[in-house]
């Protein structure tokens, strides 16, 4: 029987860390397991309640406490904590805590300080006023309270920034002179 090496990869990938998520994930609180299935939430199994640390399949809508790992959402992955690792998702992708790692989907979203790269037609990041990003944004949109990176799209906000923008519209607020074309920057 052959064996895809992408999809070995991501087999040991995701099993490397469900055992490194399993120990932090269980002093949290919140009960644990390396793999969730989700039609919609609440039809998933197990529920809404778990950290995942390992492989989580959304097809409709997922929902889990804090993830680690491998996230694939047909529509629409969310994690009410923090989400760590590699999220893949037709929709959109959402993290309403802090976030580390590769988010790719047409909505991409961090409440929480973010590292990492994310790739979308909208992209934010470190949302609330603390937090804060140090990302590479590519999207049409790309947008953050405060980062520390590149954002590359059409349109660019941040509210702080050290680093460089690349587009039509960049905006950086804290600056002398917010708004640029074709390329802004604050170091």
């Amino acid at each position: 029987m052959k064996t895809s090496g992408c999809g070995l990869l991501a087999a040991v990938a995701a099993a490397c860390l469900s055992l490194q998520a399993a120990g932090q994930t269980a002093a949290a609180g919140n009960p644990y397991t390396p793999f969730m299935f989700s039609l919609a939430t609440p039809l998933q199994v197990p529920p809404a309640d778990f950290d995942v640390g390992g492989l989580r399949i959304n097809i409709i809508y997922g929902e889990c406490q804090n993830f680690d790992g491998l996230d694939i959402s047909g529509i629409v992955g969310r994690s009410v904590g923090h989400a760590n690792g590699l999220q893949i998702a037709g929709i959109a992708n959402v993290a309403d805590g802090d976030g580390m790692g590769f988010q790719v989907g047409t909505v991409n979203y961090v409440a929480g300080s973010y590292e990492g790269l994310q790739i979308g037609a909208v992209n934010f990041a470190a949302a609330h006023s603390k937090a804060t990003a140090q990302a590479f944004q590519i999207g049409v949109y790309n947008g953050s309270d405060y980062i520390k990176g590149c954002q590359i799209g059409v349109i660019n906000f941040a509210r702080e920034m050290i680093g460089v923008q690349i587009g039509v519209v960049n905006v950086i607020q804290n600056k002398d002179v917010p708004f640029l074309p074709i390329i802004n920057g604050y170091f």
